[in-house]
């Protein structure tokens, strides 16, 4: 079912429809497909799938125009950068910070990503809590997991400084520091030699 002329959230609905989930393989998948023009990205369609019956769902963002590779730095100083700062990361793009210790890499399945700071941090403590179960007979990965997630810990509550860096071959992520804050964001030219 093509729905080309309504807009949804100030997007262009380019089709909705329901089809065959690749997971449980009922006819019980909604699939929408939106055309949005924003100011930061350009033209990019949001793809969006969800299972009534399994629950199966995946989001993915196509920029249909590209700013060329980029490397996007900025230093999180407090909880307002913590609580303010909105990160858009392409499905192509590597995420990763130095003095907190993670890396998170594109593979095959990666989906685009849209939080804040806090979700982000959020989201690494939840793998952390994870991995700490599935190796809670090595105490020397378990100890490591525990002081990752106390520097986590401070980190959400503004007592940890730390860099977060953003990689991205298609440069069609972006990070939104808060307002007045601009000024420690770098932005600059990804040298894929």
């Amino acid at each position: 079912m093509s729905d080309k002329g309504n807009v949804g959230l100030n997007g262009r609905v380019l089709y909705t429809g329901i089809e065959r989930c690749p997971v449980c393989g009922r006819d019980t998948l909604h699939v929408m497909e939106i055309l949005y023009n924003d100011p930061v990205f350009g033209d990019l369609i949001l793809y969006s799938n969800q299972c009534d019956n399994c629950g199966y769902r995946r989001t993915d963002i196509q920029y249909l125009n590209s700013r060329g590779p980029s490397r996007i730095t900025y230093e999180v100083r407090d909880e307002e950068d913590v609580y303010r700062t909105y990160i858009f990361r392409s499905k192509n793009a590597k995420v990763f910070s130095p003095e907190l210790g993670f890396e998170i890499t594109p593979g095959p399945e990666a989906e685009a990503m849209i939080t804040t700071m806090e979700g982000l941090l959020l989201r690494l403590l939840d793998v952390a809590d994870s991995m700490e179960v599935l190796n809670e007979g090595d105490d020397a990965v378990v100890s490591k997991l525990r002081e990752f997630k106390n520097r986590v810990r401070d980190a959400l509550k503004g007592r940890f400084k730390f860099t977060v860096i953003i990689e991205d071959p298609t440069g069609n992520s972006t990070l939104k520091p808060p307002q007045g804050r601009e000024n420690n964001l770098h932005i600059e030219p990804l040298n894929q030699g």
